[in-house]
């Protein structure tokens, strides 16, 4: 990218919310800054209290309400909140997405059309006249803003090309330092099988109806620690839920030295994003329970040989975070100090 000395980055994050997004756009900001780059948070959804979540401290990020809207400056928001895209205050600022979801993208859109459809003729209204009008943020309406787009995953590299989206990049994060200090190899592994009923439906209540003689633990209401000691003490976590972008739990098993089971939505279509051993990926429109139910009884009884083939993928995640410094630096850049 070309930037100037006198650049500002602006990464837009929800206040004091936890969770995958705002942790990846928190350590963007602090590559970035590492970077030699200036930077500052900008939180929205905020109450008027401290914006900055506890489990982010740890970025030393500093954070403005205000944005200088000058063409040198830069605002990095989440595909999940786009009206500084459409915001005059921010007219001569470059605007980037950062992909981190594109299912998320979509939700968000679909919520956008629903608040307008009983309105007539709301999409040309909105297109004549955007500074009365809220802009619904379709394709084409981010097209005609220019924006730059970040991709955060394979999949949505390919959402981004099919859609003809100029894309400056692929920059996906990394496992939180914090996590690894919850490894611990020398807890004996036992017959459990860990799935997260939230992002489970149908097809896995199936698996389970045909396996019902298996220990199954769900992973829910239950802090961090919880869950990394059930990763670090099971054989095999299973999720057919839908993708919407790298997801960590899986990660997190692998790296807790657990063997993985997923369905192939979302992301989990990619092998790219979810590099797993051949066996160990479904497609439940195509296969049969009883077929994932085999797998998971030959995980169990033959798991010191299978586990080894997640070496590789497990090693793809431990070199997150080298990939993802090269990849801050690749796109945005380096600042020399004089």
């Amino acid at each position: 990218m070309q930037l100037k000395s006198n650049s500002i980055f602006y990464i837009f994050c929800p206040a004091n919310f936890a969770t995958g997004g705002p942790e990846a756009l928190h350590q963007l900001g602090h590559r970035l800054k590492a970077l030699g780059h200036q930077v500052y948070m900008h939180y929205f959804y905020n109450k008027g209290e401290y914006p900055v979540h506890e489990s982010y401290q740890k970025y030393n990020l500093p954070y403005t309400n205000d944005v200088l809207n000058l063409n040198e400056n830069f605002i990095i928001t989440p595909e999940t909140y786009l009206d500084p895209i459409f915001d005059y205050k921010y007219a001569n600022v470059k605007k980037i997405i950062w992909w981190l979801s594109v299912t998320n993208y979509n939700i968000t859109l679909g919520y956008a059309k629903e608040e307008v459809k009983h309105k007539r003729f709301y999409a040309i209204k909105s297109f004549l006249n955007p500074k009365k009008y809220k802009t619904i943020p379709t394709i084409a309406a981010l097209k005609r803003k220019n924006v730059l787009s970040l991709a955060h995953s394979y999949f949505s590299v390919d959402f981004l090309t099919k859609n003809k989206m100029e894309v400056l990049g692929k920059i996906s994060d990394y496992m939180s330092e914090a996590f690894y200090l919850k490894v611990n190899t020398s807890t004996i592994k036992e017959d459990v099988i860990l799935y997260n009923p939230k992002k489970n439906g149908e097809y896995l209540d199936q698996v389970k109806a045909l396996s019902s003689e298996l220990n199954w633990k769900a992973l829910i209401d239950m802090s961090p620690e919880e869950v990394a000691l059930w990763m670090n003490k099971s054989k095999l976590y299973i999720d057919f839920g839908y993708h919407p972008g790298q997801e960590r739990m899986p990660r997190e098993a692998i790296l807790m030295g657990c063997c993985v089971i997923t369905g192939s939505r979302g992301s989990a279509g990619y092998y790219e994003d979810v590099p797993l051993p051949e066996g160990f990926k479904f497609d439940e429109t195509i296969d049969l329970p009883k077929k994932v139910v085999s797998q998971i009884k030959i995980t169990l009884d033959e798991f010191e040989d299978k586990i080894k083939h997640f070496e590789n993928y497990r090693k793809t995640i431990i070199a997150e975070r080298k990939n993802f410094d090269a990849a801050v630096e690749k796109v945005f850049g380096k600042i020399e100090k004089k």
